[in-house]
């Protein structure tokens, strides 16, 4: 996930969720009837599992419009095309996700008359504004929303006249009236509509030339009392509805225009100097509208899956573990490739155009030895979108490897890792902490060949994982937090093993009942060459069993092919909601903060006001494994930061359990005595057999080489977000399921063996 510049994050602006239901303000004008013509994407708000937000284009409609904005176009002519261009963007997504609206103002011209219009005005400017496509059928006795209706939008700006047939004086920009009408106009519209299933939240784009007037448009500025960024911020701080503000003309770059984007929440104006960089603007405040106002919605829907893979040494060997394995063919690279390679589980398609990393929030964590105290295990990535990149960084064994202490990631025993925090270094610059970790690989005489250190104790996995569910939840209740989730909102555990674990029985069986009884399901995957024998398939399917309430068996993936159908059965069983596609991974890697990425060996840079809100910045990065280059774009530069700290610290809920020689013991962290069953690590007791090399702990500490960016979405994934994504997780009747069909087209559901329990 790397970080992506773009203005009114909704992690910046805390967009309130609670907005004022059954305000009664009365509001003059009407609306045109529904479109006639279908949207190319239409999912009428009835399939939805969330109430689709209002979005009301305010639109300049005085005569300095008619100003020439380059060579070919006036500025009108330049709205008219980038509103157009708006509405069809990503094959109509953005009408198939709100409710739009469109209104144009202007100025009175007689302020103490009602229904006055402007002298030589046909457009039908009343009062100062006109509202040319409303949300809903005013008339109809159930006052029914307009679905998908970019068409009418579109129609009605290209329908109306240039102000006063081009003429570049007549009609004044009374801001405020505009602002004080899109304000009493919203909330007639939530009046009307008291039995939406929620309240629903609104947003609103003002596209400006010039600085505001008094309502007659003769002084200008007009008066303190006629500043549009009083509205502007009544509507943002009481009725949680954010103003987005793309300014051109003498509005570009002007104090003003900044002042009501501010008040408005959305931080500052998006300038437009020419007519592609008017589109431009427009296309990055859908972005915004999307992280903003869609996001904050679908977000409880989301499902959340958190991986929890066993990073014993026997994942580095072969041979039944009496080897090290070259690169490529240890269980561990097969799982990093099954994870998060070209051809990942988060790249099958689902709802016929979705990959699945676009519709759920994904965690990873791991486990392994349980000494030092309070053991291996450690979260590496916390839940959220879009993060195969992370994954891909975090179990890169070159990313941890570092001189002296390892020259070869795959060279064998005697191996000391440096493991690394991503989110402080660039690169990789990640906005999420992300973690790397690899097993132990140490020397043993009995055997010498073989990497040996780390062990399999399965339950201090479960529990950081049961423990970070717990604190996830906790934090994401508060509707400020960046995903928010609720009662509804869906968690699932992914067990990776590749063997016998050394912990109890009863020291699994209790997390992972635990965790079904609180509603959580944690699916079961045997794989590697260890899985066969008797002993881990029973251990296996009591697992599954533990942790499905008995409906599961556990998967057998014995090689990649397999593990990845196996993953893919498991998400097939998730149903999701086709008015929720709001991420698009392979454009736009990670979510947004309004932090730029750094470039690195480069200490300045120029920003571009055309720039997209997916496309932001030039940022060359090279992996070392698959020699992949990918370009990313940023908009400002940063000097890399170089940090060493020997304790790593988690940036998110859950308890950080990375090792270190100098942590305390937690409870039930701890384990002493018994037999290591997993081949080619420590035989007896707590400490491996001769030659140990304890792996060190260095967060921030860059070398060459390690980023593996380049594996993320330029290789894979759906790059159409029209569709849909994942939001309803309920087992709904009828609900589209279309990956196994498209796994068995791959030949790859034959590979899903579905181990019965004895």
């Amino acid at each position: 996930m790397k970080r992506l510049s773009l203005i009114g994050s909704w992690k910046r602006l805390g967009v309130q969720v609670g907005l004022l239901a059954g305000v009664g303000i009365a509001f003059i004008g009407g609306s045109e009837p529904p479109p006639a013509i279908a949207a190319p994407v239409c999912v009428e708000e009835g399939q939805c599992t969330f109430v689709k937000p209002l979005f009301l284009i305010v639109a300049d409609y005085s005569t300095s419009m008619n100003t020439m904005f380059d060579a070919n176009q006036t500025r009108w002519e330049a709205a008219v095309s980038a509103i157009v261009a708006m509405v069809d963007a990503d094959n109509g997504y953005l009408q198939g996700n709100v409710l739009l609206g469109l209104m144009r103002f202007g100025h009175d011209p007689n302020v103490g008359q009602m229904g006055t219009l402007i002298q030589n005005d046909s457009s039908g400017i009343t009062d100062g504004q006109k509202i040319d496509v409303g949300f809903y059928d005013e008339a109809a006795p159930d006052k029914a929303y307009y679905q998908c209706n970019g068409e009418a939008i579109k129609t009605a700006i290209m329908s109306v006249p240039a102000p006063i047939n081009g003429s570049l004086t007549g009609i004044g920009t009374w801001t405020k009236g505009a602002m004080d009408k899109a304000k009493a106009y919203i909330q007639q519209t939530w009046a009307d509509h008291p039995n939406d299933k929620q309240q629903r939240k609104g947003a609103i784009v003002l596209l400006t030339d010039g600085q505001w007037t008094d309502p007659s448009g003769t002084q200008s500025p007009g008066p303190a009392n006629q500043n549009p960024s009083i509205t502007a911020k009544d509507l943002f701080d009481n009725s949680g509805v954010p103003t987005y503000v793309v300014a051109i003309g003498e509005a570009m770059g002007k104090m003003f225009a900044d002042e009501i984007a501010m008040n408005g929440g959305t931080g500052t104006a998006y300038d437009a100097a020419n007519p592609q960089q008017l589109i431009d603007a427009l296309k990055m405040v859908v972005q915004a509208i999307i992280n903003d106002v869609i996001q904050p919605v679908c977000a409880p829907g989301l499902p959340r899956i958190m991986v929890l893979l066993d990073a014993s040494s026997s994942m580095l060997n072969i041979n039944n573990g009496t080897q090290a394995g070259p690169m490529g063919m240890t269980g561990w690279d097969a799982a990093r490739e099954a994870l998060a390679g070209a051809n990942s589980l988060f790249d099958q398609v689902v709802m016929g155009n979705q990959a699945v990393e676009n519709l759920v929030h994904l965690g990873l964590a791991v486990f392994g030895y349980n000494m030092p105290a309070p053991g291996e295990q450690k979260l590496l990535v916390d839940y959220g979108p879009c993060m195969k990149d992370n994954f891909a960084w975090a179990l890169d064994p070159n990313t941890s490897c570092e001189a002296p202490g390892c020259t070869d990631p795959w060279g064998g025993p005697p191996i000391t890792w440096t493991f690394k925090d991503g989110s402080a270094i660039d690169p990789p610059g990640f906005d999420a902490q992300t973690l790397s970790h690899m097993p132990k690989c140490d020397f043993a005489g009995n055997l010498p060949n073989a990497c040996v250190g780390s062990g399999t104790y399965t339950h201090l996995g479960l529990q950081l994982v049961q423990q970070n569910i717990t604190d996830y939840k906790a934090a994401c209740s508060n509707p400020m937090f960046p995903y928010p989730c609720d009662a509804n909102t869906k968690f699932i555990n992914i067990l990776v093993t590749d063997g016998d674990y050394q912990s109890t029985d009863a020291q699994v069986q209790a997390p992972l009942q635990a965790m079904f009884n609180a509603g959580v399901t944690t699916y079961v995957i045997g794989f590697g060459d260890l899985v066969n024998s008797p002993q881990s398939m029973a251990k296996l399917n009591n697992m599954a069993n533990w942790g499905s309430g008995g409906s599961e068996m556990y998967y057998d993936a014995n090689n990649q092919m397999a593990l990845e159908a196996a993953l893919a059965s498991i998400i097939e069983q998730i149903s999701f909601d086709p008015c929720c596609g709001f991420v698009n991974c392979a454009n736009v890697p990670e979510p947004t903060t309004d932090e730029p990425d750094p470039l690195p060996m480069d200490t300045t840079s120029t920003t571009s006001e055309s720039e997209s809100a997916t496309d932001t910045a030039t940022d060359t990065e090279t992996t070392t494994d698959t020699g992949v280059t990918a370009t990313d774009t940023d908009a400002t530069t940063d000097t890399p930061v170089t940090t060493t700290d020997t304790t790593e610290t988690s940036a998110g809920p859950g308890t950080d359990t990375t090792p270190t020689t100098t942590e305390t013991p937690t409870t039930g962290a701890t384990e002493s005595g018994g037999t290591d069953s997993d081949t080619g690590e420590p035989t007896t007791g707590n400490n491996p057999t001769g030659g140990q090399v304890t792996s060190v702990g260095t967060d921030g500490t860059d070398t060459e080489g390690t980023d593996t960016e380049g594996t993320d979405s330029a290789t894979g994934g759906s790059t159409d977000s029209a569709g849909g994504c994942g939001c309803k997780v309920d087992d709904a009747e009828g609900q589209t399921r279309g990956l196994l069909a498209s796994l068995f087209t791959l030949g790859l559901a034959g590979f899903i063996r579905r181990r019965r329990r004895a």
